[in-house]
């Protein structure tokens, strides 16, 4: 669904382009009406003047063959009739070129206006007067064609045109200036929203519009309600932990109690539902420590956090004489959380590095998001045995290297938290085992 602002300024817009497209047909009316209505009086006037002189030439027996000279092409018209007895005489302007208006039937002293078909084409407005006079009657008409009064009309649009257009232009700039304002209360709450997401602020402000304050108010509690929930759940799972870690402890040393020696059954199966037992307990703190986190953390640089931890893994391995290569941008920068990122790179080094022969590849980059290849020379898994470590039970495949299945699960944890993938093969390059993850960039996660 489009944003409010976008459907707000669309539809404002539509609606002033109507109004100013009515505004523009109006004025187009008004002008041309304005426009006959000039035609007319102009018409009448020069009528008038004409009926004048020929009514007072005509009392004095005087007869103007030269009066109407509108020259042919001019768009002006004008002929006049005089009856006297039996006698009618008709006289054209130029401009009709021999073909007389054809007026209808005009009654005593009448004065009509009407259109009449134009000599070269088209249509020409005409004024038609009688008079009667004591020695007979004059019959004038006086007309102009349309296309003059179009060509005046050209000029009027272009100029109602313009300014209709740049009124709507003004107009709806003003709208959308407007509106971007008014909503500006929403871009606020949009950004404290991503704030909450990013974990920066824990709830919203109550500086609302009272359409949307309740919502707020609403949204505000259950923010509340589910930090102090998830508190609790922390609080609780920690507590969980830690008690049951002192029954571990007690397990792990009756399993190597002098009684169980000579048990050799009894202590084996002790000592391997104590140790997955550990493993739910670390696993699920770590769980707990996930659950309600933000993955959108500060930006933090890994080509810079990384050699120290290069450098730890060298003092843990010392004895083993490793080289650890690392191909790592420089200026390679990831938002999540700092002890998240490097407890998932760590663990899956460590791994490589107790399973390594001589060497190991750290390989990062943020292409599509963030990648990470982490590759030893050991003697890698067996494809039969990838099923199993898909299987994320924590199983070692290998009791003679600690920890190798756990640090797999938290691996896989994290990476799920982070809405990421994880891919375990072998590797092209030094044979041995290959851990392959995707995480996705931060504005394409979904808040957790």
């Amino acid at each position: 669904m489009r944003c409010v602002t976008y459907q707000l300024q669309t539809g404002i817009s539509a609606l002033i382009f109507m109004i100013f497209l009515i505004i523009f047909t109006s004025n187009e009316y008004l002008i041309r009406s304005a426009v006959d209505a000039m035609t007319w009086e102009r018409m009448n006037q020069e009528a008038d003047w004409l009926r004048y002189i020929l009514v007072n030439n005509a009392q004095l027996d005087i007869i103007l063959d030269n009066l109407c000279q509108e020259p042919s092409g001019s768009g002006m018209y004008c002929q006049w009739e005089w009856h006297a007895d039996a006698h009618k005489s008709l006289h054209l302007s130029p401009s009709l070129a021999k073909n007389p208006i054809l007026l209808p039937e005009i009654k005593s002293n009448e004065h009509i206006k009407m259109t009449a078909p134009e000599p070269g084409g088209g249509e020409m407005m005409v004024v038609a007067i009688s008079v009667v006079l004591t020695k007979g009657e004059l019959i004038l008409a006086v007309g102009k064609g349309r296309s003059l009064q179009r060509d005046q009309l050209r000029k009027w649009r272009l100029y109602n045109l313009l300014l209709t257009f740049f009124l709507f232009l003004i107009f709806a700039l003003l709208a959308r200036w407007y509106i971007t304002k008014v909503l500006e209360i929403f871009y606020q709450l949009n950004r404290q929203i991503e704030k909450i997401q990013s974990g920066a602020r824990k709830n919203l402000p109550l500086e609302a519009p009272e359409e949307i304050r309740p919502l707020v108010q609403i949204m505000d509690r259950l923010l509340d309600a589910e930090e102090r929930h998830l508190q609790r759940l922390r609080r609780t799972l920690s507590h969980i932990g830690h008690s049951l870690r002192i029954p571990v402890t007690v397990l792990f040393h009756l399993a190597e109690a002098p009684e169980l020696q000579n048990h050799h059954h009894i202590k084996t199966i002790l000592t391997e539902q104590t140790t997955l037992l550990e493993r739910l307990i670390e696993r699920n703190l770590r769980r707990a420590s996930l659950v309600g986190r933000s993955t959108h953390g500060d930006v933090f640089r890994l080509g810079q956090e990384i050699p120290a931890m290069v450098r730890a893994l060298y003092i843990l391995h010392y004895d083993k004489e490793l080289e650890i290569i690392t191909r790592i941008p420089e200026t390679l920068n990831y938002s999540g959380n700092r002890d998240d990122i490097l407890e998932l790179i760590g663990n899956l080094a460590d791994n490589a590095c107790k399973w390594a022969t001589s060497k190991v590849i750290i390989s990062m980059g943020g292409e599509g998001g963030f990648w990470l290849t982490i590759e030893d020379d050991g003697p890698g898994v067996h494809e039969s045995q990838l099923e199993r470590l898909h299987q994320w039970t924590g199983e070692r495949l290998d009791e003679n290297q600690h920890g190798f299945g756990m640090g797999l699960v938290i691996a896989r944890d994290i990476v799920e938290f982070y809405q990421g993938e994880i891919n375990l093969g072998r590797s092209s390059e030094l044979g041995g085992f290959m851990v392959n993850i995707k995480l996705l960039k931060s504005d394409e996660r979904s808040m957790t």
